[in-house]
């Protein structure tokens, strides 16, 4: 370990097979002291079979059917995300991960705080301000996921999801950019070298949170959840 560890990055399109893969060999091929993945700890149980799903109502049903065709329209397999290639690979080599998101449950907080039914009013109001012509191109142009390798390549869809709904962009991504951004920052001045597993949304904020944070440490004390987590096994069926 150096002094101030290192932080690499590996932004993904959470459910393409292909940063699966490169979340994996990124592990390998650094082989860090710590893998962080944008998980808290109620998202890390439930991955890890380790609470309970709560039954879905009729809504999360359907929608979760279409998120999944949607899904596989793209080529994406909704089967699997890149968070757990990160933990299996990371238990694969005996590594720990450091669960560096916000809970759930402040995310979903702070959108029924932020969200209401002016929104949908200010909504409408942007959108009939919005020029398609003149803006960069959306999340929605992109067809060949592979050339996602950075947030520059999502940038254009976060800038229209703060132009059009700046009240959610605060909640997924601002708070949740610092707030992982804090974590990092607390495992590298501790001399550990990371593996940052991210949605590439995510990296151009926590990015500059941390050039931030290495100029002005950030006030108070944020604990970092550490997991070393076992192998998944897996049933093979005897004929």
């Amino acid at each position: 370990m150096t002094d101030r560890g290192t932080v690499t990055y590996t932004p993904s399109v959470h459910f393409s097979p292909i940063h699966r893969q490169r979340v994996r060999e990124t592990i390998e091929s650094v082989e860090p002291d710590i893998v962080a993945v944008e998980l808290g700890e109620d998202r890390y149980g439930r991955l890890r079979g380790a609470r309970e799903t709560a039954p879905r109502t009729p809504l999360g049903q359907l929608l979760g059917a279409i998120q999944a065709s949607v899904l596989r329209l793209y080529g994406l397999d909704p089967e699997e995300t890149d968070m757990e290639t990160a933990i299996d690979t990371a238990a694969t080599h005996e590594l720990e991960v450091a669960l560096i998101d916000e809970p759930i449950s402040e995310t979903t907080a702070g959108i029924a705080e932020n969200v209401g039914v002016r929104t949908l009013v200010r909504l409408l109001e942007r959108a009939g301000e919005f020029d398609p012509e003149t803006a960069e191109p959306g999340l929605a142009t992109i067809t060949n996921f592979e050339e996602v390798r950075s947030g520059d390549d999502v940038q254009p869809a976060v800038d229209q999801l703060r132009t059009l709904l700046p009240e959610v962009a605060e909640v997924l991504l601002d708070r949740r950019d610092i707030a992982m951004a804090r974590r990092i920052d607390a495992i590298v001045r501790a001399g550990h070298d990371v593996v940052v597993v991210i949605g590439a949304a995510h990296h151009n904020g926590i990015m500059a949170a941390l050039e931030r944070f290495e100029e002005k440490a950030p006030d108070g004390e944020i604990s970092v959840p550490l997991r070393r987590p076992r192998p998944q096994m897996v049933d093979i069926p005897v004929s």
